[in-house]
């Protein structure tokens, strides 16, 4: 039994929300009042509905496996047969739009966190059964991430997020400060040789150290496009700290262009750069490089912080069209328990963010894995609003300004703001 606690109101808006988007309604549970509180406690006894079958949509490769042995498992447990069905997770949000409402979708899907938003927003995604108990067993981050409004839909099953690479035929150990960091990479720079070096212009990866220092995208953790910190004075710090630095200290005559991430990534793979911020998705090529490296978390700060990298968040979801809610949340709910996230980890290399998992020996044997998992404890999920890609351009042009023409940083920063904020306006009207 599973027990929620709710206003009589919240449980009509509900059932009222999903009428009219056209999704069955469910049988109204068992409800008992807490004549104390005034509040609605609804026991929901989550077993699979008689005669249930599921659709789960999957991204493909090795996605695709786990998907299949999951439904299998599911099956075995639970007695309700699921097909799977390969649908990229880019796309799903926006099929689950045409093909929900004419009972074509997926009962459960798999999205990005930066593309379910405008589907949640619609009606189209039913909450996540067990907020409270995802809440205290995941990844801050991710539960963030697959939130909206302040309510939980998702159910994680995967993150990522960018760390430190060193090649470890250059450098010992990891750097624990980004001082430290500095004064190696300047001691490792000469020639053809760097220390280290990451694009000017790229918020993406620059964003973690302003994050460190408190600066921000969006307020009210990235949903408020009326609230833009990106010029306040922890950003200002950490451009100066980070970029400035870089700039003055190990690359002095670099212009802005010539440092891409082609160009640091092609240094990297030839074992001319010490140090690399980057993802996941760069193993494989390092790897294949031949390249001996490691990874760890971004170095601490000058104020003891850690750099609070962009995140990205997979997740399952349930579809609000399903006619068979109960069993298309325990699914989703199976899909993401421990054993089942450990098993996505050992064939897709999905990093699970459940907390549990961190320090299993399977993904502590993996000291990649284990380095970015650890900086994922620090990240903050990439804003997924509208607004966001209003956000790039004008600080790219501030941050090739300041290291190019070596312009006043919060006067950038300003001027980036400013750009921001019309944009913005423009756009909401």
């Amino acid at each position: 039994m599973f027990k929620k606690t709710k206003y009589v109101t919240a449980v009509l808006a509900l059932t009222l929300g999903l009428a009219a988007c056209g999704a069955p309604a469910e049988e109204a549970p068992e409800e008992t009042v807490d004549e104390g509180t005034g509040e609605e406690a609804v026991d929901f006894e989550i077993v699979p509905e008689e005669g249930a079958e599921l659709l789960l949509w999957s991204d493909g490769d090795e996605q695709l496996k786990w998907a299949e042995q999951m439904a299998e498992k599911f099956e075995a447990e639970y007695g309700v047969p699921v097909q799977v069905e390969e649908v990229n997770q880019e796309d799903a949000p926006e099929r689950l739009a045409t093909d929900g409402p004419q009972g074509l979708a997926g009962d459960v899907f798999a999205s990005t966190h930066d593309r379910i938003g405008r589907a949640i927003s619609a009606g189209l995604v039913l909450e996540n059964f067990w907020p409270e108990e995802y809440e205290e067993e995941f990844m801050e981050a991710a539960i963030t991430a697959t939130s909206f409004d302040g309510e939980l839909y998702g159910y994680p099953s995967g993150i990522e997020t960018y760390a430190l690479y060193y090649n470890t035929d250059l450098v010992e150990e990891a750097p624990e400060t980004m001082d430290e960091l500095f004064e190696v990479a300047k001691e490792l720079t000469e020639g053809n040789q760097y220390g280290f070096m990451m694009e000017p212009e790229n918020l993406y990866f620059m964003y973690a150290f302003l994050g460190g220092y408190g600066g921000y995208v969006f307020g009210d953790e990235g949903t408020n496009p009326e609230d833009i910190g990106l010029n306040n004075e922890g950003a200002v710090q950490g451009t100066e700290e980070v970029l400035v630095r870089m700039r003055d200290e190990l690359l002095p005559g670099f212009a802005n262009e010539d440092i891409t991430y082609d160009v640091r990534t092609a240094l990297f793979e030839g074992g001319d750069l010490a140090f690399d911020i980057n993802g996941p998705w760069a193993v494989r090529g390092y790897e294949q490089a031949g390249v001996n490296f490691n990874v760890a978390p971004l170095p601490l700060l000058g104020n003891g912080e850690n750099p609070t990298s962009f995140s990205g968040t997979r997740g399952f979801y349930v579809n609000a069209y399903t006619e068979y809610p109960d069993a298309a949340s325990l699914l989703a709910q199976f899909i993401t328990n421990e054993e089942n996230l450990l098993e996505a980890y050992e064939i897709t290399g999905a990093l699970p963010p459940r907390l549990a998992l961190t320090d299993h020996e399977t993904i502590q044997d993996n000291e990649i894995s284990v380095g970015f998992l650890e900086q994922a404890t620090h990240a903050v999920p990439m804003p997924n609003i509208p607004e966001m890609p209003l956000v790039w351009d004008p600080v790219a042009a501030a941050f090739t300004e300041i290291w190019n023409q070596n312009a006043d940083v919060q006067e950038s920063l300003d001027r980036a703001v400013r750009t921001i904020e019309q944009a913005v306006q423009e756009q909401q009207q």
